[in-house]
């Protein structure tokens, strides 16, 4: 089967995937809890392995100096037009929108080109410090950053994942920091704005911990079903209402949720799977649409 063939068939069925997200609002259902820690929080480690880019997003991303950070650009052409057009257009446009988001991760290799990985080591350390007497079994977190670029936007939004996996169980929780400027990505950053980053980054992963506790001991509150618009975390469909639930907050910060886990193929379109958190208001609520059970 030639390459053109498969791009095209790609790109159809993330379209049918897309299509189908949207018309799920009457069977959201919350993401699982992880499992319940009655007496403390839970100790944590670097997982083994770097994140794999195809659980994070359906599309193509690409790698911005480390295995844990990508960048994704959601333009290059039109994806109904594609559609429209035929299998050979569809290719066209996915071979398109990949070089270009090459070419802009390459330009932009030299901003806060920061190793989540490698970052995250001493934190942890310090985090299960405070913990006193620490179990044997501790939550494997793969770290990861991600650029994302919507199309024809001079605005770069960042996420910091950590997808947590527990006695069986996994799950996401997501940090969205403010918008940036495309144009400063193209230089680095100065040395007080890389120091910024830093430290809002560790601030970010103390939080998603927070939260990845608070639900082990089942101190979060009931879900709202709401359909929410964002573009951190739909940036391939602009103002697109995803079926999601709000759950009060963590620290101040909002609490919202979409479907799924990592590598389940839910959402693989979109940035929804799990638990999200905003630096600022990065969302906005289209309609309340009634209490729904908590798995």
């Amino acid at each position: 089967m030639s390459a053109w063939i498969k791009q095209a068939r790609r790109a159809v069925a993330g379209a049918l995937v897309f299509a189908a997200s949207l018309n799920a609002l009457a069977g959201f259902q919350p993401p699982a809890l992880p499992p319940e820690s009655k007496d403390a929080d839970i100790a944590v480690e670097i997982a083994a392995q770097p994140v794999v880019a195809k659980q994070v997003f359906y599309g193509d991303m690409a790698q911005m100096g480390n295995a844990s950070t990508y960048y994704y650009q959601a333009g290059g052409g039109s994806l109904l037009a594609g559609l429209l057009l035929g299998p050979a257009a569809v290719a066209v446009n996915a071979h398109n929108v990949k070089e270009r988001t090459q070419r802009e991760a390459a330009g932009a290799s030299g901003a806060d080109a920061l190793d989540p990985r490698g970052f995250f080591v001493e934190p942890f350390a310090r985090y299960n410090a405070g913990l006193g007497a620490v179990a044997a079994a501790k939550a494997q977190v793969t770290p990861y950053l991600i650029y994302s670029r919507p199309k024809n936007s001079e605005v770069v939004y960042r996420l910091l994942g950590f997808d947590i996996a527990y006695a069986g169980w996994s799950g996401r929780y997501t940090y969205h920091y403010a918008p940036v400027a495309f144009e400063s990505l193209q230089a680095p950053p100065s040395p007080e704005q890389a120091q910024a980053f830093a430290a809002e980054t560790e601030r970010a992963g103390a939080l998603l911990l927070a939260l990845f506790n608070a639900e082990a001991r089942r101190q979060v509150g009931p879900v709202e079903q709401a359909q929410v618009v964002s573009m951190r975390l739909t940036p391939l469909a602009k103002g697109a209402k995803m079926p999601m639930g709000l759950r009060g907050e963590i620290q101040g910060h909002p609490v919202v949720l979409g479907e799924g886990a990592p590598g389940d193929g839910k959402r693989r379109l979109m940035f929804t799977v799990g638990a999200h958190v905003f630096a600022d208001q990065g969302f906005e609520i289209a309609k309340r649409m009634g209490e729904v059970p908590q798995r």
